[in-house]
């Protein structure tokens, strides 16, 4: 077993994201809910959204497993619907070995990791450290088959409950192996990523999270679940956050059979200093200030935006494995209920009006840039940025309703965002529908194209970079139209869904896919026009509003950057004055005598000229006199 505590001192940091799950109780509309930030950014991201079909197989069938590449393909197969066959000459994935298949698939949308499914279940995500690691089969020193995106997957395909996934990913793990995607090597071990965090909300109204990490061994798997109380909000930013558990409350905890055991094996747990604590055991508690703020700080504003009432204290950060020291709780109660807009709200967040607000400071420039990328160094380097909510590595976002009181097709909203959260719109999508637009379904990064609904809100984003402060004000009038239009059509289409009147179930399912896929090219739509008019208002550093003189103007750079960046001390040493060089001075005493007595030759060469043309004057006219001369 390699153990994480033999690196202790290391940076424990990963490009993580986040993940927010809400009880049914502390919603406004009694739906739980599941979101999710993916902030990975290591590399280039799929950028597909994928829809996976129903399928039946036979009895005793095998279900391959893969590893998925991060960029596009992230998977080539013919067993996974259309969205995966090969395409141009695409080559088939080979499976990293294989499981038992059942007998029916629900679909389900797809992405990095598994989305929602037809009948509810909606998954969210994110890393975190562990003390232990482990990595796949087709490594000589791997011995495991599963990882946290397959799992996703799996459960999507067999579950309609959080509780039922939970068990179906859980009992696999520790069957086949987990293995990490953040692994690295046995030299290098990456146990700043070695285990992950799952956010699960159901039909049933329940929502979960749950911790996996490689087991003893860097083989099969240790996990741990715990249900969501149905009036709180959870948050989790790349760590654990499940502490002392009761395993005999099936209701509100599950667990593998080797959770404590391993724990207790390695001197991680000792059952005489107190009872057993899942993050304190397996979470890497870095005494470092950046990882502990990496993660707590995000909690923390979660849990203020939600709960101020609390005055939680923003600069303990997390740290489980030291349990004497004051850290955040696993969940919150609201002040007041929240929907799916609030934690849309909250995903967009900068630390806004916090001594840490983004916005704010030298670093976001002259026009309150919240963006903040690393040095060339990475991590490595010293020193830190504040780590957002919405940061601008996120490829995607989003924030799912499960709505126990409506029928399965229609229970599942997911509201998902391309690219980072403060510069997306959130459009809905019903679990049951099968279906989305062209442009969701197509595009690279590495190839800029019109015809992908990501490539619009990336663009965007990073103009935005140009003159902030004006274009995000203009961005969020924008997505609040658009937004709220699609919340007026949900509410519509749900009437639809509860009084269908003649329509058969299946023909208000079309109704209702054929709407929400309308609004989505709508917004797609909407978004290029909205870029191509910043490109053309925000140019050169001007603001062009039309043709006329007077709809062009320059704002400039604020006076307290100016002041800031020294621009106010200009030119400094860079110019001597005459006055105050004495070579200079040397110089134009010299220069005054020389030009001092130029002036008077000129002036007597002037003079002269004058009295030669006056004489000759003279002359001519007293010689017309004598000879009586007169000129024509």
């Amino acid at each position: 077993l390699i153990l994480g505590l033999l690196v202790l001192g290391a940076p424990f940091l990963c490009y993580g994201c986040t993940m927010i799950a809400v009880g049914k109780r502390a919603s406004t509309d009694g739906s739980v809910m599941v979101s999710h930030t993916d902030d990975a950014g290591e590399g280039v991201d799929d950028i597909r959204v994928v829809y996976v079909p129903a399928m039946d197989h036979k009895k005793g069938s095998k279900r391959p497993i893969y590893q998925f590449a991060t960029g596009y393909p992230r998977l080539v197969a013919h067993d996974r619907g259309p969205g995966y066959a090969p395409k141009h000459g695409e080559k088939v994935f080979e499976p990293l070995g294989y499981i038992p298949q059942v007998e029916h698939t629900y679909a389900y949308w797809d992405k990095n990791y598994g989305l929602m499914n037809e009948v509810g279940l909606s998954i969210g995500e994110t890393t975190g450290s562990s003390k232990t690691i482990g990595w796949p089969k087709n490594k000589k020193y791997g011995y495991n088959l599963l990882d946290v995106k397959e799992l996703t997957k799996i459960a999507l395909e067999r579950c309609a409950t959080a509780k039922c996934a939970i068990k179906t990913m859980g009992d696999l793990a520790v069957e086949h192996g987990f293995y990490s995607n953040d692994a690295n090597t046995p030299k290098a071990p990456g146990y700043e990523g070695g285990g992950e965090i799952l956010g699960l909300a159901d039909a049933s109204g329940e929502a979960w999270v749950f911790h996996i990490l490689t087991g003893e061994g860097n083989k099969s798997a240790i996990w741990v679940a715990q249900r969501v109380p149905d009036d709180q909000i959870v948050a989790s930013a790349n760590c654990f956050t499940i502490r002392q558990i009761n395993l005999k409350d099936h209701h509100n905890f599950l667990a593998s059979h080797n959770v404590e055991s391993v724990a207790k094996k390695h001197g991680w747990w000792d059952p005489k200093k107190g009872p057993f604590d899942f993050a304190a055991a397996y979470a890497v508690s870095d005494p470092f200030p950046l990882s502990p703020l990496y993660t707590g700080r995000r909690m923390w504003r979660i849990y203020d935006l939600v709960a101020p009432s609390l005055n939680l204290d923003s600069k303990i950060g997390f740290l489980p494995g030291m349990p004497d020291r004051p850290t955040y709780p696993f969940s919150v109660k609201p002040d007041h209920k929240v929907n799916h807009r609030d934690i849309q709200t909250i995903l967009r967040d900068f630390y806004n009006g916090t001594e840490y607000d983004q916005t704010k400071g030298l670093a976001a420039g002259p026009f309150g840039n919240p963006v903040r990328w690393s040095g060339a160094n990475g991590f490595s380097d010293t020193g830190g940025w504040e780590r957002t909510i919405s940061v601008f590595r996120a490829s995607y976002s989003f924030v799912t309703q499960v709505r126990p009181h409506m029928p399965h097709a229609f229970s599942a909203i997911m509201w998902y965002g391309q690219d980072a959260p403060h510069g997306t719109v959130y459009v809905p999508v019903y679990g049951g529908q099968t279906s989305l637009p062209k442009s969701y379904e197509t595009g690279m990064q590495s190839v800029f194209t019109e015809d992908s609904a990501w490539w619009p809100f990336s663009f965007v984003n990073n103009w935005a970079g140009l003159m902030f402060s004006f274009i995000h004000a203009e961005r969020i009038q924008e997505q609040k139209r658009l937004e709220d239009k699609a919340e007026k059509l949900i509410a519509k289409l749900d009437d639809v869904v509860k009084h269908p009147k003649h329509m058969k179930d299946h023909e208000v399912l079309e109704y209702c896919e054929h709407h929400t896929n309308a609004f989505a090219k709508l917004v797609v739509n909407a978004w290029w026009a909205f870029a191509w008019k910043i490109v053309a208002k925000y140019n050169n550093g001007y603001i062009i509003n039309g043709e006329k003189e007077s709809d062009m103007s320059f704002p400039g750079y604020p006076s307290w950057w100016l002041k800031e960046v020294g621009y106010d001390k200009w030119p400094g040493t860079s110019f001597v004055p005459l006055n105050d060089n004495p070579q200079s001075q040397k110089r134009q005493v010299a220069t005054r005598s020389a030009t001092s007595i130029g002036s008077l030759l000129a002036m007597l060469a002037n003079l002269a000229l004058v009295a030669i043309g006056a004489i000759g004057a003279l002359f001519i006219m007293q010689r017309s006199e004598r000879e009586q001369y007169v000129p024509i």
